[in-house]
């Protein structure tokens, strides 16, 4: 005798619901609603914009945070753990030898091996790190010689300031803003 046990324990709306097409709407879904958060709340200009918990899930999604660091500080911290506590087991169990062989070097294996892991992230926030520096030391000489290098358009082709006052059509003007006269390069 054979029992139904699948339509036993099947609630009625499996009955109505096609599977395939509701994993495909779910698809769909989730692709819409992807480009939806990326074109919007992901935009470049929104950073910093948000703090609390927008501000956690906006560094997250954009990768302005890593979190790669404290999950792989933390497995080695576990791994410490199981290397030693399968050291000290070792040891009592009696085989003293393989005790103290798993505890010094599963230990420093496991610590190189865990170091080696950290340095490439820790390169890599190094390098976020010079870049965001780099970009602001950019920002500050644009701002600050971009604009006011030159004497009103009359210099802001020129290399140095003899130069524009031989090339300026008003010489006097152009060089009292650069700091110069015409009578101080002729003395």
């Amino acid at each position: 005798m054979n029992y139904g046990y699948y339509n036993y324990y099947a609630t009625p709306i499996f009955h109505y619901v096609n599977m395939p097409y509701l994993l495909a709407t779910a698809v769909i879904i989730a692709l819409v609603l992807g480009i939806v958060l990326f074109f919007t709340f992901l935009k470049k200009n929104n950073e910093g914009k948000y703090s609390g918990i927008k501000g956690k899930f906006y560094n997250a999604m954009t990768f302005n945070r890593f979190y790669a660091e404290n999950i792989i500080k933390f497995v080695y911290v576990l791994s410490a753990c199981v290397v030693t506590v399968v050291g000290l087991v070792q040891i009592v169990i009696g085989s003293f030898i393989a005790g103290i062989v798993t505890l010094v070097l599963g230990n420093v294996v496991l610590r190189i091996s865990f170091e080696l892991l950290l340095m490439f992230i820790m390169l890599c926030k190094k390098t976020v790190s010079v870049d965001r520096r780099l970009s602001k030391i950019e920002a500050f000489y644009d701002d600050q010689y971009g604009e006011d290098l030159g004497c009103d358009g009359c210099c802001d082709d020129c290399a140095d300031a003899d130069e524009c006052c031989d090339d300026c059509a008003d010489a006097d003007e152009c060089c009292t803003e650069c700091g110069e006269t015409e009578n101080a390069e002729q003395d």
